[in-house]
C-alpha cells in the first residue's frame, strides 16, 4: 500500500539545512498496524504527516497505492487524503467555529456522502463514542479527552483504509486509552491499515511491527508483540513466513 524510497525532510537557512528526515526506506503493507517509536525531536510526527500527504518531502519517493504522490498536484493529493485517510492528531485539529456534530460531519461532506447516510454515520460515531451529550458543544467547551475523543471519531468516520495516528491516547485517561486502541485492533483485523506514533509501550503492543527513528535515521525494523503470525524484519521490511 505505501512505499517510502530516499524520503528526507530538511529545512534550509542560508547554506545550512537542518535535517528532520534522512533517507528513510519503508514498506507498509495494505491491512498491517505499524509503530513508529523514538526520542521527541527523531522526526516521527513528521514522516506521519508525509505519509498523511500534509506535508511535502524535500526528497524521495513515496507511493500509495501504487500512485506516485510525489509527483501529484496539492490538489489531487488533498483528494486522495479526503477519499482514503483518517487522521488522528496529537492537538485535535477540531474546527473551532463548528460543533462535535459537524466536526464529524465534515469528513463525510468531503467525500459527498448524502444527507441520511450522513446523518446516521455521525448518529453512529456519537454513540459509539459515548459522546451523543456532546454534540451540539463546540470544543473550547470541551475537555481534552473530550476533544480527542472527537477526533478519533472523526478520523474512522469515513471507514477510511489508512488510519494515521499522532500519539492517540495522550489525553485520555487509562480506560478511554485501551477502549480507542482496541478499536483500532478491530478495525485492522477488519483491513484497516493503521499507523501510529507513540511513546506508550502498551499501545505499541496492539501493532504488527515497530519502527524506531533516531535523529532522522530509520534506526531498526522488528517483530512487535502483537503480530498474529510469525515474521522476520530485515531493514525494516517485515517478510511473512510462509
Amino acid at each position: 500500500m505505501i512505499k517510502l524510497r530516499g524520503i528526507t525532510k530538511f529545512y534550509s537557512s542560508g547554506f545550512n539545512k537542518t535535517y528532520v528526515l534522512r533517507n528513510i526506506d519503508l514498506d507498509v503493507r495494505e491491512g498491517e498496524f505499524l509503530t513508529i517509536m523514538g526520542p521527541s525531536g527523531a522526526g516521527k510526527s513528521t514522516l506521519l504527516y508525509i505519509i498523511g500527504m500534509l506535508d511535502d518531502a524535500s526528497e524521495g519517493e513515496y507511493y500509495f497505492n501504487d500512485q506516485a504522490i510525489h509527483s501529484l498536484s496539492e490538489k489531487k493529493r488533498t483528494q486522495i487524503h479526503q477519499q482514503h485517510i483518517g487522521f488522528v492528531f496529537q492537538s485535535y485539529h477540531l474546527i473551532d467555529e463548528l460543533t462535535v456534530y459537524e466536526n464529524l460531519e465534515t469528513p463525510l461532506l468531503y467525500k459527498k456522502v448524502k444527507a441520511d447516510e450522513r446523518k446516521s454515520l455521525v448518529a453512529d460515531a456519537l454513540d459509539r463514542f459515548h459522546i451523543v451529550a456532546k454534540k451540539n458543544l463546540f470544543p473550547s467547551q470541551l475537555s481534552g479527552g473530550q476533544q480527542q475523543l472527537v477526533a478519533v471519531a472523526r478520523a474512522v468516520i469515513i471507514n477510511p483504509k489508512l488510519i494515521l495516528a499522532d500519539e492517540p491516547t495522550g489525553n485520555l485517561n487509562s480506560k478511554q486509552g485501551e477502549e480507542i486502541m482496541e478499536l483500532f485492533r478491530e478495525l485492522n483485523q477488519e483491513g484497516t491499515t493503521i499507523i501510529q506514533v507513540t511513546h506508550s509501550e502498551k499501545n505499541a503492543s496492539y501493532s504488527e511491527r515497530v519502527i524506531q527513528l533516531l535523529d532522522g535515521w530509520m534506526e531498526k525494523g522488528e517483530k512487535g508483540p502483537g503480530a498474529g503470525r510469525e515474521a522476520k524484519v530485515e531493514n525494516g521490511k517485515r517478510l511473512r513466513s510462509s
